[in-house]
């Protein structure tokens, strides 16, 4: 009798698994998700009715919603790019009342090939009667997707931001209260915005305050940038002229909390449920990057100011000036202040007078207590290497450190889309500007007219801190090993996650097409420029110049 019981048992298990492996679609995978069988689909078609409308929105991973692009019903989810395995986790409706069913075992795929090619793996939500056919995509890069009322064409607006971390899978989505502003001199002209990011949240009391967190490896802050480089073809510049200045130039040994410079990760945008493009997506230069004093803190209030077009009145105009407010003549005081007075600006303003200063002879014996030499030395050599040509009267930080009862500027380089050839000009398009590669930029000096008149005057010696820097600089930073290497990298990063490709068919108008090799070529045949000028040929570079 037990021998019977124990047949009949081993019967039904035995029936049970082939129902659930012939007669069911089965999870598959190191990624757990139902597949359908060969002609499932068609039957799917058959039985069920394509929606009218998106009902099915919410797909999770390991129980977080993924973005989701309402245009072409496609889900992305973020994975590492340079690891090879597949990660695990399961993907579910967020919904119990949606079922989904995937056409191919993907997984079964190379996970960096999907990845590189951008694959969209097809599947279908059903409903009732209905079915959604449905697609998911695989980014190498971190993903944020901005939820709001407005459009992207509003220049103040609040909502949600969420985010994915394509590193890692703990703790790697989240969300916060936005509030957005589009943020730019000339790039706001274009389609593709960029944006300054405030995080927020609601404490205990229900107040809104500030959400301080560290994205996808960078600072722990509230405040963020979202760089567009829509007119930069390669999509690297920014990206690689920031590394390189923070290679040798960003840190003061004066100020070792401090930074003169930013740092940048790649991400992939989403605007309110549409895919929206690759951005970079950067710490803001501000008081807390700088290490600034702050007002009502022991020391004297420190400034910081941002140069964002050319300055547009005569420095004796503006010594005469008795308005002062967060702008003047091209600048911007940066920060947050109660009172704004001449007080303020006094210490751009004793710069830009040393800086104009008719005679040589006072401008070398003022110049060392006034400013930062050895640092404006590397922004220097710093804009020549990378022919940083839009950065000369504009897109530069003038920091104002404390000195005791003095100050001293010191400098951050900022916005290196225009750099390695690339200059703007005028277009016949209709567009506003247009950008160009201009190799004959490669044999000319970028003219900086304070760094040009400390070493032209030799002040502290700086032709000879030229020479040394260099060399230094030929061996490390920018040696060719590391150009080559850092180059290929971002390309790798860029390409090989799918976001470049995806960035051409969502801004056809943008940039694209950069030859990387012709861009490697390109700086390293700079380099070779450089050498030859800055040991022992330093004057003869110095009666060149581009204007």
């Amino acid at each position: 009798m037990k021998r019977r019981v124990a047949l009949i048992l081993n019967c039904i298990l035995l029936l049970g698994c082939l129902l659930y492996f012939f007669l069911k679609p089965v999870l598959t995978g190191p990624i757990q998700y139902e597949l359908l069988k060969d002609g499932q689909a068609a039957s799917i078609k058959e039985a069920y009715r394509e929606a009218e409308a998106l009902f099915f929105t919410e797909l999770t991973f390991s129980g977080e919603k993924l973005p989701f692009d309402k245009t072409t019903s496609t889900f992305y989810l973020p994975l590492n790019m340079d690891v090879e395995a597949w990660e695990t986790g399961e993907l579910l409706p967020a919904s119990r009342e949606v079922s989904l069913f995937f056409e191919d075992d993907f997984t079964k795929e190379s996970k960096q090939e999907a990845i590189r090619q951008g694959k969209a793996f097809r599947f279908y939500a059903l409903l009732g009667n209905e079915y959604q056919e449905c697609c998911l995509i695989i980014t190498g890069l971190p993903i944020l997707a901005i939820e709001t009322t407005e459009t992207a064409e509003t220049g103040v607006f609040g909502g949600m931001v969420y985010y994915w971390d394509s590193e890692k899978k703990q703790d790697w989505a989240g969300a916060s209260i936005l509030e957005a502003h589009i943020r730019g001199n000339t790039s706001r002209t274009y389609p593709k915005k960029g944006y300054k990011l405030s995080l927020k949240t609601q404490n205990k009391k229900g107040e809104v305050v500030p959400d301080k967190k560290s994205l996808f490896g960078l600072r722990r802050d509230d405040e963020w940038i979202l760089n567009a480089m829509y007119s930069d073809a390669s999509k690297i510049r920014d990206r690689l002229s920031t590394d390189l200045w923070n290679g040798f130039g960003s840190a003061v040994s004066e100020f070792p909390n401090a930074k003169f410079g930013t740092d940048m990760v790649y991400v992939e945008v989403f605007f309110n449920q549409e895919y929206w493009g690759l951005y970079g997506l950067m710490e803001p230069v501000d008081s807390k990057q700088l290490d600034l004093t702050k007002e009502g803190e022991a020391s004297p209030t420190e400034y910081s100011y941002k140069s964002v077009t050319p300055q547009d009145i005569p420095t004796e105009e503006l010594l005469r000036s008795t308005l002062f407010g967060e702008e003047l003549a091209g600048f911007e005081l940066k920060g947050n202040h109660t009172a704004i007075d001449r007080n303020s600006w006094e210490p751009l303003l004793s710069y830009l007078e040393l800086r104009d200063l008719t005679d040589d002879g006072d401008f070398a014996e003022e110049a060392p207590f006034l400013v930062d030499v050895e640092g404006a030395v590397n922004v220097w050599i710093y804009l020549q290497a990378v022919l940083g040509i839009d950065n000369r009267g504009k897109n530069m930080y003038y920091v104002a450190k404390s000195k005791g009862q003095s100050y001293r500027i010191y400098f951050a380089p900022w916005d290196m889309d225009l750099t390695w050839g690339d200059s703007l000009k005028n277009s016949t398009d209709g567009a506003i500007w247009k950008v160009e590669l201009y190799t004959n930029l490669y044999s000319e000096r970028i003219n900086w007219s304070l760094g040009d008149r400390l070493i032209a005057l030799d002040v502290e010696n700086t032709r000879e801190q030229v020479r040394e820097k260099w060399n230094l600089l030929r061996s490390g930073t920018f040696s060719d090993e590391n150009l080559t290497t850092s180059v290929d990298e971002l390309v790798h990063r860029v390409q090989d996650s799918g976001a470049l490709a995806r960035d051409k068919g969502r801004w056809p108008g943008s940039n694209f097409g950069a030859d990387y090799e012709l861009f490697k070529r390109m700086a390293l045949y700079r380099m070779k420029i450089l050498d030859y000028f800055f040991d022992g040929n330093l004057e003869a570079y110095m009666g060149l110049g581009y204007e």
